[in-house]
């Protein structure tokens, strides 16, 4: 494996922006922010901010990995794949507003005292379309490393 400069720069900025800063906002900002935004929003945002710093670390190994990864071995098939699921999961975050599991179903309810409101944004075509994009985009990798492994049929000896 080679070290490159630039993916360890990038794996830095990375993590440093999706793992350190928000596992430290909750000590820089005040306490009743998040009471108001969870009341509010009806998002705990400590429990966001937890999952970003978790999605973050993973960003900034996965960027690392693939900076030293040779793109024509299955190593850097089997990175590059996993590249493109844990886009996948991140635009499920994205869609389920820190749900994944709710495959683009984003359920904000909040309110206070006898009022409450809860507003339902259906994006699961999307994520759908994601599903199918992602998937495409994997059978692709997979037949340009069949195309770059495979040997030539000039090469081959004639019999």
């Amino acid at each position: 494996m080679k070290v490159n400069v630039k993916s360890i720069i990038v794996a830095a900025i990375a993590l440093i922006l999706f793992t350190i800063l928000p596992l430290a906002s909750p000590k820089l900002v005040a306490p009743e922010f998040f009471k108001a935004a969870s009341a509010i929003w009806g998002i705990d945002l400590v429990s966001l901010l937890n999952k970003v710093a978790v999605i973050g670390f993973i960003m900034a190994a996965l960027i690392l990995l693939n900076g030293m990864a040779e793109k024509s071995s299955k190593t850097g098939l089997i990175l590059s794949i996993t590249s493109k699921i844990f886009w996948f999961i991140v635009v499920l975050f994205i869609l389920g507003l820190g749900k994944i599991e709710n495959f683009g179903l984003a359920v904000l309810s909040g309110g206070s005292d006898n009022v409450s409101n809860i507003v339902t944004v259906d994006l699961r075509l999307i994520a759908l379309l994601a599903a199918v994009i992602v998937s495409l985009k994997i059978a692709n990798l997979i037949l340009e490393f069949r195309d770059r492994t495979s040997i030539p049929a000039q090469a081959l000896p004639k019999s």
